[in-house]
């Protein structure tokens, strides 16, 4: 899911310390999601992808570790 990045977003990402990447996912084994979904959009350090981005890609099947 493509998100696109607003200073509500930046905000909100850095008071609630917002954790979205593939290496912070319980399908995540360090290598490849359990669900085959492609990583690379996603593993992208958050606080880099608001600070420099447009768009944040968030994976639907995301669930924290």
């Amino acid at each position: 899911m493509k998100t696109h990045v607003d200073d509500r977003l930046r905000d909100e990402a850095a008071r609630f310390s917002l954790r979205h990447t593939c290496d912070d996912c319980a399908h995540f084994d360090g290598a490849r999601c359990a669900s085959e979904w492609p990583t690379r959009e996603h593993r992208l350090p958050i606080h880099r992808a608001i600070a420099h981005g447009a768009i944040v890609v968030f994976c639907k099947e995301f669930e924290v570790a």
